[in-house]
């Protein structure tokens, strides 16, 4: 049989550079945004990444955008 791929909702994740310990350590973070349409295209993914980033009080590093499918017979 084939194998039929179902795509479902994605999430955009930021990573966030919070600065740096008492010890010089780097501190991260992330934010995690759920129900992202399967069907957005990454650019439009990526300006709204943009956009939350410069609502975000620690500067982001990376966007990683998370897409999920189920599969079946």
């Amino acid at each position: 049989m084939a194998v039929v791929v179902t795509k479902n909702l994605s999430s955009l994740k930021l990573y966030l550079n919070k600065g740096l310990d008492e010890n010089s350590k780097q501190i991260t973070g992330t934010k995690t945004f759920n129900y992202v349409d399967s069907e957005a295209t990454d650019q439009n993914v990526l300006d709204v990444a943009n956009a939350l980033a410069n609502l975000q009080k620690h500067d982001v590093y990376n966007i990683v955008r998370i897409d999920n499918s189920t599969l079946s017979e």
